[in-house]
């Protein structure tokens, strides 16, 4: 991660420039203006929970929802997966992915690595034999990385003493204690942690030498407030996702990783100290 070219000023500009789009183009945003009869610098927090609700109106004027033809407004990107997994340093791409989820997804490649759906033991399939295949080519696969829930991953069969597992943390299940890597996730040994939440996506992860929770600040922003962190991601379009707050999460903050110099998840207590 040494050399990584992070800029706290560039940081800023590009969530203003996020901001920005979101108020020129974005009618869910438009409207906070609207609301307040003058303009707003920055967005009224928007609780993640509410963003099913308001889905139709996060999509830009020139691109706008259009229901019977969109994919899930939650799936992001593979390269939002690929880039929180290198945050983790315990993954290059050079192993086949086999991720736990409830539901099948369109993706073939994540970077270099193929890409593979394992459906999770409450996945509601019509034919057993998808859960099956998917867990067929597991068990073929040479050196495959398994991504999946901590608990997804305890109620898998059996699978290859020779994969690599990661485990997917909710932002809410961030413990307070930075070391916490070094001594109990996961039963199974996981060799990586990376962040997630279902709505945001892929925001970033543990890395596994010095212990801190980094975000992916290419692609995400977190805005300190008292409330707790608010979260823009910097890329996203469709659907614009900006000053997003994720309840259970008022006792992080955003700091500075001292190894690293970039931004990570940490707790208050740890900012204040």
């Amino acid at each position: 991660m040494a050399g990584s070219g992070f800029s706290e000023r560039a940081w800023e500009q590009a969530y203003r420039a996020a901001v920005a789009r979101a108020f020129g183009t974005v009618p869910y945003y438009r409207e906070m203006w609207a609301e307040a009869g003058a303009r707003r610098e920055d967005p009224a927090p928007t609780p993640v929970t509410r963003l099913q609700e308001v889905l139709a109106g996060l999509y830009p004027l020139g691109a706008p929802y259009e229901r019977r033809r969109e994919e899930p407004g939650w799936i992001g990107e593979p390269a939002e997966l690929l880039e929180a997994l290198r945050l983790t340093g315990a993954y290059r791409g050079e192993r086949p992915l086999f991720e736990v989820r409830r539901a099948l997804l369109d993706w073939r490649r994540v970077g270099r690595a193929r890409y593979h759906v394992v459906l999770s033991a409450d996945a509601e399939v019509a034919d057993p034999e998808t859960r099956a295949a998917g867990l067929r080519a597991l068990r073929a696969a040479r050196e495959p990385a398994l991504l999946g829930d901590a608990g997804q991953l305890a109620e898998l069969p059996d699978h290859p003493g020779r994969a690599r597992l990661l485990v997917r943390l909710p932002l809410t299940d961030l413990d307070t204690d930075e070391h916490a890597h070094e001594h109990a996730t996961h039963e199974r040994d996981a060799h990586g942690h990376v962040v997630h939440d279902a709505r945001l996506g892929y925001l970033g992860g543990r890395d596994r030498d010095c212990g801190q929770v980094h975000v992916n600040w290419r692609r995400v922003h977190v805005r300190q407030t008292p409330a707790g962190p608010l979260f823009t991601l910097l890329r996203r379009r469709r659907p614009t996702l900006v000053g997003i707050s994720v309840p259970g999460t008022a006792h992080l903050a955003v700091g500075r990783c001292g190894r690293h110099g970039t931004p990570v998840l940490t707790t208050r207590e740890a900012v204040a100290s």
